[in-house]
């Protein structure tokens, strides 16, 4: 089977003395790729499976591996993790996507790569926030609190579809869900400002919300 993708690299593990292996996000979904002798310097494909590159990318499967047959174009944000804050951004971005994204849609990678570009100044759980909230919605999985009128004090979400109701499994202050609303609806997130713990139960309800729905 042979296969010309994009590809997200999204981390790369040593394999043996000389070679490697990139997970990707493809047109497949995630992907383990076999680069012989990727660790050598005069190998071709040498520095490009670096963690956070976008490939223009043929592929084949060569018995139960996939191998690279040639590649088109390197768009390099590795190099945009130059300091550790933005290193460890990025390595977020993609952990995320190795452990929830299933499926392929080009939606998705864009937002992934838009994700990725960005240096975020202010509060990181902020973006996080954001991020987990447009995944949400461009996998159908937008929660129905954010188009729902929110009243005070505690509410139950439940983990069906984020509506509001009385046998909501989440109890979180509707405060919570307001934060949410605000961030996902925001177009300059350095702007907003929150308490830590209303940031990490907003992250931690969303991340719930996923989980229920990936699992």
């Amino acid at each position: 089977m042979a296969l010309k993708t994009r590809m997200l690299v999204l981390k790369r593990i040593r394999a043996g003395d000389q070679d490697l292996i990139a997970k990707g996000y493809t047109q497949v979904g995630v992907v383990d790729v076999l680069i012989r002798d990727g660790l050598l310097v005069e190998n071709r494909f040498f520095g490009i499976f670096e963690p956070f590159n976008v490939l223009e990318i043929d592929l084949r499967q060569q018995g139960n591996i996939t191998v690279p047959n040639d590649i088109f174009e390197v768009r390099r944000l590795s190099y945009l993790a130059s300091d550790f804050s933005r290193f460890l951004w990025m390595s977020w971005v993609c952990g995320f996507v190795l452990k929830y994204v299933k499926y392929y849609d080009e939606r998705l990678f864009n937002l992934f790569v838009s994700y990725l570009t960005l240096k975020p100044s202010g509060t990181k759980e902020v973006y996080r926030i954001k991020l987990l909230s447009e995944f949400l919605e461009l996998s159908g999985l937008k929660p129905k609190f954010l188009e729902e009128k929110l009243p005070k004090g505690e509410v139950k979400v439940n983990l069906s579809d984020g509506s509001i109701s009385e046998s909501g499994e989440l109890k979180v202050p509707a405060g919570t869900l307001r934060l949410i609303k605000r961030i996902h609806s925001s177009k300059e997130l350095n702007r907003i400002s929150a308490n830590s713990k209303n940031l990490t139960l907003a992250e931690d309800l969303l991340r719930k919300y996923l989980e229920y729905h990936t699992k």
